[in-house]
């Protein structure tokens, strides 16, 4: 970015070799987006082997913020446009894709369509679920897994939402101000009430430990 914008300004627009210099910008501008597609198709290989995480989430911003930087470059050789107008649009660039990313409810997301592949036969996002933290925003997509045909990874479900249980009602009760509040708390706190059938899974704390170091060992294959 800095050495074209060195070129394409000022006198030299001007000379006569300027046509030939745009002709090699364009065929840079060939590449990068090349070079952008490879980088899309690596993260959907690994989104295709084992599941979506909120990182490979912020992967896809950050690489659709680069290629909008270059095509923003692109514009300002076309267009001839000065520096200070491609670093403005550059930060609004960057600006956009930290608002987007800031809002984004990440792990409800990620865990979605991890669930989504689960339920359809597919078992390797479970090492999303087992190997990472998840706020309770993705937890709430978990519940259609206690209805799920592969065992190791319903009891998994099952395990986590009843540790997760037992933890966010102490916090409940422990901290009422309105300052600690969290709606995706509520919500899942009301969703496992409503599902006896989590609620009475386990005999006890270390029959669903078992279970869910089980399920770790089960998914850790995927990872």
């Amino acid at each position: 970015t800095s050495i074209l914008s060195l070129i394409f300004r000022g006198r030299l627009l001007g000379n006569r070799g300027v046509g030939q210099l745009k002709r090699l910008a364009w065929i840079w501008s060939l590449e990068n987006l090349v070079l952008a597609a490879a980088v899309y198709n690596r993260l959907l290989i690994y989104v295709g082997f084992n599941g979506m995480t909120p990182m490979r989430i912020l992967g896809c911003y950050g690489v659709s913020a680069v290629v909008a930087g270059f095509v923003l470059v692109m514009v300002k050789i076309a267009r001839g446009h000065d520096l200070a107008w491609l670093i403005q649009r550059h930060l609004w660039t960057l600006g956009l894709a930290v608002y987007l990313y800031a809002i984004t409810p990440l792990d409800y997301l990620a865990m979605r369509y991890n669930v989504s592949r689960i339920l359809k036969g597919d078992s390797a996002p479970s090492v999303q679920i087992s190997e990472h933290p998840i706020s309770t925003e993705g937890l709430l997509a978990l519940f259609p897994l206690l209805d799920a045909g592969d065992s190791f990874v319903q009891q998994g479900v099952a395990a986590l939402l009843a540790e997760r249980r037992g933890e966010l009602a102490e916090r409940h009760e422990t901290y009422r101000s309105w300052t600690a509040y969290q709606l995706a708390d509520r919500l899942f706190l009301e969703q496992i009430n409503r599902e006896p059938s989590a609620a009475i899974r386990f005999a006890d704390a270390n029959s669903r430990d078992v279970a869910w170091r089980r399920f770790k060992t089960y998914a850790y294959k995927w990872y």
